[in-house]
């Protein structure tokens, strides 16, 4: 049986750390260039050199693009999707530029951070490059990519010369900002999670779908008596256990990051954690106690031996277990199947007050730009060849209209991040009004050590191994110890 998940736009390991990160529905001010940056990653102000199609140099020049998951190809035994989106949107762009060549490039690497660091100090990266934004955050300093908060203050003239950053949704271009306030990645579409479940069982149950905590071990209780696996899951998973964990500590926090969130973009970025740490703001004990108890409270739902690996997947379409937690692009593959069940997905319901008085009583859910459609260009290419960073500029305004990314979502089956674009059909449960994740979950939110630490004593609490209270002060330990680490090798975090 084919494997789909949202890995088919990245790595595996890189498309399970973006999609544990977040984003903020605020909007931030935070737009001016750092003047301590290289000056290599550094675009023009606004009254230097500006990317409106008049002033696009009409010298014959090359684009190399690698669009990662949207790169044209026919079918493959492997892949049978046809990807053709792309050439034809850079077919229509060259009419337009007939001095523009856009040259496609695969990126076979199967190392992309080492491909990464290859390229930059090589200097013979492609001109558009995909990478998950959150590699902007360790390597910005560097200037290997080019600041792009100059450019979105520019007028977008292919979305009727609207300023370009206001074309984006909100929020969207502050959840790719690095710690030093700057934008370096265009985020042209995203991808969320949610819970799937099986309706066929939902149905002969009497059950409905659940938007409360209580309300969601209600129904497991039920399912779990009619002699079916409530939730297919796994602590060895890399996605059910952070995914739960990113989503529960976010409904906790929605109400407490006020004084945690220096940058003020309503989201808690590494150094602001590390920060926070230090300070004895965070973690809070009261919500590493109620989040995981909730979280043994669950786990009787879950499949027996859950700390070992488990085919999450395989479970939820044989019917053996009535929910999963899978990524937006799920759906299309349960769509072209048949398993011999309906499915529904609804949003991971909402910790109430009633249940852990610690928590913000506000659902919380995981949506970000972690798709094919993350596009970044060399920060060196601002010194060594300025006319190209004007034209490339003007190429990704042109795919990021609302009708282009229209188009290479629905190929990609990938959630819009321009205003007015259309959400592919099908994806339209993950498109509601429920506040962003805010937070990285364990496995993300500081360093290796800390992971590893932290999922070992997840599993230790979870098979009855330690007690609560056990459990959160080591937890309150391996925090403290991450912090320090990561505080050394980033001195300025703590300014």
């Amino acid at each position: 049986m084919r494997k789909v998940s949202l890995g088919r736009f990245a790595s595996a390991s890189a498309s399970v750390l973006s999609l544990s990160l977040l984003i903020s529905a605020c909007a931030s001010n935070n737009s001016k260039a750092d003047p301590t940056l290289p000056a290599s990653s550094v675009a023009p102000s606004a009254t230097e050199q500006a990317s409106t199609a008049s002033e696009i140099p009409t010298k014959e020049m090359t684009i190399k693009f690698d669009p990662q998951g949207y790169l044209p190809r026919e079918s493959t035994t492997k892949d049978p999707a046809v990807h053709k989106v792309m050439q034809e949107l850079a077919d229509e762009y060259t009419k337009l530029k007939p001095n523009i060549k856009i040259e496609f490039v695969e990126v076979t690497a199967p190392d992309r951070k080492a491909w990464l660091q290859a390229r930059m100090l090589s200097k013979d990266a492609p001109d558009i490059f995909w990478t998950n934004f959150e590699e902007t955050w360790t390597n910005y300093q560097k200037g290997w990519f080019l600041q792009m908060d100059p450019w979105l203050n520019k007028p977008n003239p292919y979305n009727d010369n609207q300023i370009w950053k206001d074309t984006f949704v909100p929020g969207i271009i502050d959840a790719v900002r690095a710690p030093d306030g700057s934008a370096y990645t265009i985020p042209g579409d995203g991808v969320a999670i949610g819970i799937y479940y099986n309706k066929t069982i939902f149905d002969k149950l009497s059950l409905t779908v659940p938007t409360t905590w209580t309300e969601f071990i209600e129904v497991q209780e039920k399912i779990k008596a009619s002699g079916v696996i409530p939730m297919a899951f796994s602590t060895e998973s890399a996605s059910s256990g952070p995914w739960s964990d990113t989503i529960m500590h976010s409904e906790f926090m929605l109400d407490k990051i006020t004084d945690r969130d220096t940058s003020g973009n309503g989201r808690l970025e590494p150094n602001e954690l590390v920060k926070a740490i230090k300070e004895g703001k965070f973690p809070l004990k009261e919500v590493v106690n109620q989040e995981y108890s909730l979280m043994k409270e669950w786990s009787q739902y879950w499949p027996k031996g859950f700390n070992a690996q488990i085919d999450e997947e395989q479970m939820f379409e044989s019917g053996k277990a009535a929910m999963w937690m899978a990524g937006n692009a799920y759906s299309d593959y349960l769509n072209k199947s048949d398993f011999g069940f309906d499915y529904g997905v609804f949003s991971f319901p909402a910790i109430t007050q009633d249940v852990a008085p610690a928590a913000s009583g506000q659902a919380a859910k995981i949506y970000g730009p972690w798709g094919p459609a993350q596009w970044l260009v060399p920060g060196y290419l601002n010194q060594e060849d300025p006319d190209k960073v004007a034209a490339i500029i003007d190429f990704l305004m042109f795919l990021s209209s609302p009708d282009h990314m229209t188009r290479i979502s629905a190929e990609g089956l990938t959630i819009p991040n321009i205003v007015g674009a259309v959400t592919p059909k099908g994806q339209e449960p993950f498109v509601n009004d429920i506040p962003l994740t805010i937070m990285q979950g364990y496995h993300a939110i500081l360093d290796a050590p800390f992971k590893d630490k932290m999922k070992a004593a997840i599993q230790f609490y979870l098979n009855g191994d330690w007690t609560i209270d056990k459990f959160s002060d080591e937890v309150m330990k391996y925090y403290t110890e991450a912090a320090d680490r990561m505080a050394e090798a980033n001195p300025d975090w703590l300014k």
